[in-house]
């Protein structure tokens, strides 16, 4: 039996392939096979109706398909970044780009290690590294940035402590260097992944918590870098995590620092507030310690006092009032624990301290109706005319 074809006419490929040239040539099967039989695409059978608008509707498709597909990569080609080297021009007024150093050089070494990680091939990177220092050398003035980079690239693979690890060595030997920055940036990242909940790895198939050494790298960079951008942001980084964890107590003396330490902080307002809702976290109950409370009382004082608008939006004042009432209620629990006890001079000792300190408490009513009947204080049925 023949094998009968339909009309497989080429009509050129879309003009966002082929660049409007339209030269390119399909290698179709059918098409092979009818060149083979001697005939010709125009002479084919013609096609019925139903068969031709199915045809031109997947030719649609797939010239539309094909259109998007290369007008998204070229796009992507147009928005990707690339590693620029500018120089500033005092003549001209303005930065001008200097091309890549050579490649075979130090420079251009190091430049082509760069653009690796810049592209994301980390591994790559991690290759071109080893046979660097092997050529140059730790006495290279550019192997501090080969570690900065070695770092980078090892964050990009996720190998967190390893790239601690080289941060490590790199600011015991070269702290006092212009990249400095750079590396305590680095540090500031691995730390913030720590806090995020990814784990550490131990032993290559353990998995631990990384929270200890994020702590660690964040005290480092506030304590023993204390002039850089990033000691303020580590101490509230620190702060917040612990806030966020429930850890109220240290929370409050992290938030503390930051106010002591930058008082022209952008995040005094912030760390303000924070110290006093952790103080008031951290109050166990009215049987425990009230420093937490007294904290927690000056601390919304403060912010009341400095931020009186955001502080009424808040409802501070409310919170005051609750600080108070649970301070009288604390000490109206002691004078009871002494009445209790059969020691009447120190219940009434508290009692009135309830009364003079917190009054239209509570605690204050509750106090003067046991000094009534102790008899340190004339009922105020009989005081009346």
């Amino acid at each position: 039996m023949r094998r009968k074809y339909h009309n497989l006419t080429w009509r050129g490929w879309p003009s966002c392939v082929t660049g409007g040239s339209g030269d390119r040539i399909p290698n179709l099967r059918r098409g092979a096979a009818d060149k083979r039989r001697g005939q010709n695409f125009a002479e084919a059978q013609p096609e019925s109706g139903r068969m031709r608008t199915c045809r031109n509707r997947r030719a649609g498709l797939v010239s539309t398909m094909a259109c998007i597909i290369i007008a998204a990569s070229r796009s992507t080609d147009a928005q990707q970044p690339r590693i620029r080297t500018l120089v500033y021009e005092p003549k001209q007024q303005e930065w001008v780009e200097q091309p890549p150093p050579p490649v075979g050089t130090a420079e251009g070494d190091l430049y082509a290690i760069k653009v690796q990680i810049h592209e994301g091939r980390y591994r790559k990177a991690l290759s071109a590294i080893k046979p660097f220092v092997k050529k140059y050398g730790t006495g290279e003035p550019l192997y501090p940035e080969i570690l900065i980079a070695k770092a980078e690239a090892l964050i990009g693979l996720k190998e967190y402590d390893k790239a601690h690890a080289v941060l490590q060595a790199y600011l015991g030997e070269f702290g006092g260097m212009t990249l400095t920055s750079e590396a305590l940036r680095l540090e500031f990242v691995i730390a913030e992944t720590f806090l995020s909940g990814v784990k550490r790895k131990v032993w290559v198939i353990f998995r631990v918590s990384g929270e200890d050494l994020a702590y660690q790298i964040l005290d480092e960079i506030s304590a023993d870098h204390a002039d850089s951008p990033l000691a303020e942001l580590a101490i509230k980084t620190k702060a917040d995590h612990l806030f966020k964890v429930g850890d109220h107590a240290l929370a409050e003396l992290e938030y503390a620092r930051v106010l002591r330490n930058y008082p022209r902080s952008r995040y005094q307002q912030f760390a303000l507030g924070r110290s006093a809702e952790s103080a008031l976290a951290s109050f166990a109950g009215v049987e425990y310690d009230e420093a937490a409370l007294i904290e927690a009382e000056e601390r919304y004082n403060d912010y009341r006092l400095r931020y009186r608008p955001q502080a009424d939006r808040e409802g501070v004042g409310l919170i005051l009032d609750s600080i108070r009432e649970m301070r009288a209620e604390k000490d109206f629990l002691i004078g009871q624990y002494y009445d209790r006890t059969d020691h009447p001079g120190s219940a009434i000792f508290y009692y009135q301290g309830v009364r003079n300190s917190f009054p239209e408490t509570i605690a204050a009513a509750k106090a003067t109706l046991r000094l009534e009947l102790l008899g340190a204080l004339e009922p105020v049925a009989a005081r009346e005319p």
